[in-house]
């Protein structure tokens, strides 16, 4: 009875912890533009169906790894995780600006070799699609 007793308050004070560290995540980062707000992460591991996507966006512009959430995806599977995608004769000017097929080092734009390319959203993201999947993602600020 004792070890069962003891096995009982180990359990108790370990989910009593994890609770406290749970309610302390969520009241450290509580806008979900942060990319360590807990339902971005969620969002991000495809455990959170109703985030904000206009949010999830602007959160990865401060995600570290936010490549990854796009690399290897289809423009259908990026329709699905994101709601939807911009051609490029679709984008606002300012973004069109950044891509170019004639980059050279010095001139405006991202080097993209004549890949196709998609924007996420209304956001300054653009996807350079290799056959049909992403590539590579490139924050379009300061063109």
């Amino acid at each position: 009875m004792l070890r069962i007793g003891f096995a009982v308050i180990f359990i108790a004070v370990g989910m009593l912890l994890s609770f406290g560290v749970f309610v302390t995540w969520l009241g450290l980062y509580p806008d979900d533009y942060d990319p360590k707000n807990v339902y971005y992460v969620l969002w991000k591991h495809g455990l959170n169906q109703n985030m904000n996507l206009d949010h999830a966006v602007g959160a990865m512009t401060h995600d570290v790894r936010s490549e990854r959430l796009v690399t290897g995806l289809s423009k259908e599977q990026l329709t699905s995780r994101f709601g939807y995608i911009r051609a490029l004769k679709e984008a606002r000017p300012y973004d069109q600006l950044c891509y170019t097929t004639a980059g050279t080092v010095g001139e405006l734009g991202v080097r993209s070799d004549g890949k196709e390319v998609v924007f996420l959203r209304d956001s300054d993201y653009m996807v350079i699609l290799d056959n049909g999947k992403a590539l590579d993602l490139v924050l379009c600020k300061g063109y």
